[in-house]
């Protein structure tokens, strides 16, 4: 893989973390909590992004396009989206701590669907360009997990969600990063792939989310229809587990 590629990668990464750091201060300096948070927000953010950093310089192979064999020279625009996602992770979370005692829980709430939707723009983007990659694949499927359980912790938070369903969404997710780990240490290889169930799981938190922040910004009173709403979620969140257990029981025997 040709050196153009890794600059591109140390030139994102390098621009996300500044971004990052500023998005941090844009919060923090107006509302005084930059002193409290802004050393344990360095630290983490700074190695959160190392370790993306090795990550993608690790898998710099998998920059290629999936229709034509073709090895990209640089981060295309879909994976700068989806990085961007990633990249914003710790940030939130930090937000989230600070919300407790700080009064930015309506522009947390707004960089939150911000954040939320930029998950339904990079695989448009993607096959929009014809530019579709298996790590841009492989990310996607990461930062959907990732952005859900940041999102899980800060409904929980905000009280937008019961206990019983940030245990349970929390337990599904945590399921699938141990089955991940446990597959690619006997396979030595990451293959993104999803279940039906698991991609009907992911989009039903999802839609789940979306009509909480759509009934806070709206005052919408309907609340026979959320709580419908979240233990139909809550059904298909169960039956995806058997479900994520027979497909790691299938491409553990896998020869």
């Amino acid at each position: 893989m040709n050196d153009s590629l890794t600059r591109s990668i140390l030139v994102t990464i390098g621009i996300y973390l500044a971004g990052q750091a500023i998005l941090f201060l844009a919060f923090a300096l107006p509302s005084g909590f930059g002193a409290q948070y802004g050393l344990p927000f360095a630290l983490a953010t700074v190695g959160f992004h190392a370790f993306l950093l090795g990550l993608l310089l690790v898998f710099k192979q998998d920059f290629v396009k999936e229709a034509t064999g073709e090895r990209l020279d640089r981060v295309n625009l879909a994976n700068r989206i989806t990085l961007l996602r990633v990249s914003t992770l710790p940030t939130l979370l930090f937000l989230v701590m600070a919300a407790r005692d700080y009064h930015i829980r309506v522009p947390l709430l707004a960089l939150v669907v911000l954040v939320f939707a930029s998950d339904f723009l990079d695989g448009y983007v993607s096959r929009k360009a014809r530019e579709v990659t298996k790590i841009g694949r492989m990310m996607d499927s990461s930062s959907d997990y990732s952005l859900l359980i940041v999102l899980t912790v800060v409904f929980y938070y905000f009280t937008f969600i019961p206990a019983w369903f940030f245990y349970l969404v929390v337990a599904r997710l945590g399921l699938q990063v141990v089955l991940m780990g446990i597959l690619m240490a006997v396979k030595r290889k990451i293959e993104p792939k999803t279940t039906f169930l698991g991609k009907a799981a992911v989009a039903g938190i999802m839609v789940l989310y979306a009509a909480v922040v759509l009934q806070r910004l709206f005052t919408i009173r309907t609340p026979e229809l959320f709580v419908a709403l979240l233990w139909a979620v809550a059904a298909v969140v169960l039956v995806s587990v058997a479900d994520k257990l027979i497909f790691f029981e299938r491409e553990l025997t896998k020869r």
